[in-house]
């Protein structure tokens, strides 16, 4: 036999992170297979990573750098590619000022290897203009952080001890599966699955009982029910009194919205809200699991706190089977004193949920060159046919990456990076608490070169090559030594992955939390807004299919569908199956419409986002706004007309 094994980490943008066996023949390899060793993969691997062996070897992957020309895009060399932007670097620098240079960097690099050498490079060029804020987390970790200081998630593997679940927003069927592996242990021991949300989601057709609330209620739902709790007397009075603060503020705006109010405001019933009350109040310990529905809302940040105080009103904070669950946040418990130790020069930021905005704003100087990796923002971002507009004035793009995408079709230079099965890296994820080594299972393909060694080569160039230069082996070493002493080494993760020794799987359950009090946080204060006045709500849910921008061709359906409500279809005086036009103040996408009762009356459903000839799907229709907290995109707030084609 020629084949042989080799265990790796998932670095895609997926919290599970999963540990994969990988089998390899003759330097290809031909399979791989959850880990079943690895405390929270467990053996399986979800339909992204059963299929992921596609994406390797697909024939349209970049595996050489290119360059654009007049006549097209020209194969050249990395020395070459390395040498014109080093050359492009120097030039703008000096002669427009560091901060002409635009560096963008999200989520789709999950290494920390690279994600330390991008720090280091950027900081030794000097002063750059840096991409910051997100499209994902960045509010849920902003509100927890308000309220406790830090996050408030508990390890996956705590979920066996609920007795109940309570699902804001969180579709752990598509986007936590192995966390949902968890919740089906608890669930057959009798814990109930209550999940709020204005999809039906493939969770919500899992549940016991399914809240399917009007977009954006979810903070005065969390409202009504903490006032049932309240006048049945459900809370816990002792942790009140002991370990929180700004109760009374919150108390009273509890009570200035009566059930009533509620329901009207939720389209649910004061029975439905009531039942929501009584499984916080009769099934302790109860696990609240928030999801990115909630918070991709200009009200988010303060939705997402109200959630958080139903767990700390109900005294499901810092126990076993409780908490109020979002993803990890706390930095890695790694060192990263290289980072802090280098050059500081003061750079300009840029926001990256409004892109397109802030680079075509930007004076004094105005950006001339960007530098993209580990991001798709011309499909990501909202308002994509702005950020296409931004990206196109700038002089000279260079665009790290995988497959020709949206972003990488604007590029003057393309270079292709290394993908999980060929990259060497120390892995951490925001879905669980095991670290884990990725490994180069097999040659890079082509010409791919791992997203650190590309910038350790133009760091050479520059004269700072010493701050950036050594092995993965080398850098791996040493970001993991200060887990020496608690057993994790190079050595041991090669055995395998293994906990964080530093993160606690029942986060709080010494009652001590990180805010400038000391105690749990009660938000004060809300206001939603008042709900559009016309129009549809327009939402597109994550798929099994698909991570982020991410999709395999054969799953791309060759034009997009959009789910109206038959009553919806009816009022607009169309039918199912028409060709309709779906069209927001920032862009028009034509779809073909299907009836479908499952959808509420006031939303457009676009599943998946993305679809045959256009490469930047939905975000063209999404307008640019921020959430309250996090610098995030607050990705539901746009509304959008249908109409005839």
């Amino acid at each position: 036999m020629t084949h042989h094994e080799v265990r790796t980490i998932c670095m895609r943008d997926c919290p599970d992170a999963c540990s994969i066996i990988a089998t390899v023949d003759q330097g290809r390899v031909i399979r791989q297979r959850g880990d079943p060793d690895h405390g929270v993969t467990r053996g399986f691997l979800c339909a992204r990573g059963n299929a992921y062996l596609k994406r390797q070897y697909d024939p349209a992957r970049l595996l050489y750098p290119h360059r654009r020309t007049s006549r097209g895009w020209e194969r050249l060399s990395w020395e070459n590619a390395l040498d014109l932007i080093a050359e492009r670097l120097v030039q703008y620098r000096d002669t427009c000022g560091a901060r002409s240079i635009l560096a963008v960097n999200y989520s789709g690099m999950r290494g920390w290897l690279a994600k330390v050498l991008t720090r280091l490079f950027w900081a030794h060029v000097g002063g750059v203009t840096m991409s910051c804020g997100g499209l994902s987390i960045e509010t849920l970790g902003a509100a927890q952080s308000a309220d406790f200081g830090g996050d408030g998630t508990h390890a996956p593997e705590d979920l066996a001890n609920s007795r109940g679940f309570v699902l804001w927003g969180k579709n752990v069927a598509v986007t936590h599966l192995h966390w949902a592996a968890f919740i089906s242990e608890a669930r057959k021991r009798g814990a109930p699955l209550l999940v709020i949300d204005p999809v039906r989601t493939a969770t919500a057709k899992q549940a016991d009982r399914f809240y399917q609330l009007r977009p954006g209620t979810d903070g005065i739902l969390a409202l009504g029910v903490a006032r049932r709790l309240l006048e049945r007397q459900a809370a816990d009075d002792a942790f009140l009194a002991q370990h929180t603060s700004g109760f009374e503020a919150y108390r009273r705006l509890v009570l200035a919205h009566s059930l009533d109010e509620v329901a009207q405001a939720t389209d649910l019933s004061v029975a439905q809200i009531e039942e929501i009350a009584d499984c916080y109040a009769t099934t302790p310990p109860v696990a609240t699991l928030i999801g990115l529905g909630p918070s991709y809302w200009t009200h988010g940040g303060a939705t997402v706190r109200l959630i958080d105080a139903l767990a700390a009103l109900s005294g499901n904070i810092g126990v076993a089977g409780g908490g109020a669950g979002t993803s990890f946040f706390r930095p890695p418990p790694f060192d990263l004193s290289m980072v802090s130790a280098a050059p500081q020069s003061a750079g300009r930021r840029v926001l990256l949920p409004r892109l397109g905005d802030d680079i075509l704003a930007a004076g004094d100087p105005p950006l001339k060159m960007g530098w993209i990796a580990g991001a798709n923002p011309a499909a990501t971002v909202p308002n994509t046919t702005r950020v296409k507009e931004g990206l196109r004035s700038l002089e000279y793009l260079v665009v790290v990456e995988q497959f020709m995408t949206a972003t990488a079709e604007l590029a003057d230079l393309v270079l292709p990076c290394t993908t999980y099965l060929e990259t060497d890296d120390l892995v951490t994820t925001y879905g669980h608490t095991w670290l884990g080594l990725a490994r180069s299972v097999v040659p890079p393909q082509g010409e791919a070169r791992p997203d650190g060694a590309v910038l350790q080569g133009l760091a050479r160039r520059l004269g700072f090559g010493p701050a950036l230069a050594g092995s993965p082996e080398e850098w791996m070493r040493r970001l993991l030594g200060p887990l020496a002493a608690q057993g994790v080494t190079l050595e041991s993760l090669r055995q395998g992955p293994q906990r964080s020794p530093l993160i606690p799987t029942v986060p709080f359950a010494d009652r001590r939390f990180r805010t400038p009090s000391g105690r749990f946080e009660f938000l004060g204060e809300f206001s939603p807004g008042a709900p559009p006045s016309e129009g549809l709500h327009l939402m597109a849910t994550k798929t099994l299919r698909m991570v982020n921008s991410q999709i395999l061709p054969e799953d791309l359906p060759a034009t997009p569908t959009v789910a109206v409500h038959p009553a919806t279809v009816a009022r607009l005086g169309l039918a199912d199956g028409q060709r309709v036009r779906v069209g927001s103040t920032v862009g028009g996408v034509e779809a073909t419409l299907a009836a479908d009762a499952a959808v509420r009356p006031d939303v457009v459903l676009f599943n998946p986002a993305l679809w045959q000839g256009d490469l930047s799907g939905v975000n063209q229709l999404r307008e640019t706004r921020l959430t309250d907290l996090g610098e995030s995109a607050a990705m539901h707030a746009t509304v959008v007309t249908v109409r005839s084609a």
